[in-house]
């Protein structure tokens, strides 16, 4: 039975992931901010009422952001392993999906401390890249 559920949970994962960088590669079209507000509204729509959970994810999200500028800023540079870069966009995209889907449950541990600790240190190891590739 656990079996059963790693594997869809890991099913799970892998498409989110999948859907992660396909929706990656649709963010390079410039559509103009009246399509990315109706979006954003859409999406906004089936968020929680919890604001301190959704201020986790706004947080997540923008690390996910940073990293992924990174990549783009690293891609040709000899001195960054953009596959570490790769690596941390991963872990911070599963933390995303993890609390995505327990909104409004602050008491997972993907919202405690360790977790926590554990984004804002590759968000300030991303700051960091970021000031030296800018």
């Amino acid at each position: 039975m656990e079996d059963q559920k790693r594997k869809k949970l890991t099913r799970l994962a892998d498409k989110m992931l999948e859907a992660h960088d396909k929706a990656d590669a649709l963010s390079n079209i410039d559509v103009g901010n009246g399509f990315n507000n109706s979006i954003n509204g859409i999406l906004d729509s089936f968020a929680s009422i919890d604001l301190s959970t959704n201020e986790y994810v706004d947080k997540t999200k923008k690390a996910i952001s940073l990293v992924k500028n990174n990549i783009t800023l690293s891609k040709d540079r000899k001195n960054f392993d953009t596959g570490e870069y790769v690596s941390d966009r991963k872990v911070l995209s599963d933390k995303l999906f993890v609390m995505q889907s327990f909104l409004g449950n602050k008491g997972h541990e993907v919202f405690g401390k360790q977790s926590l600790d554990e984004i804002n240190t590759i968000y300030r190891k991303h700051s960091s890249v970021n000031k030296l590739l800018t």
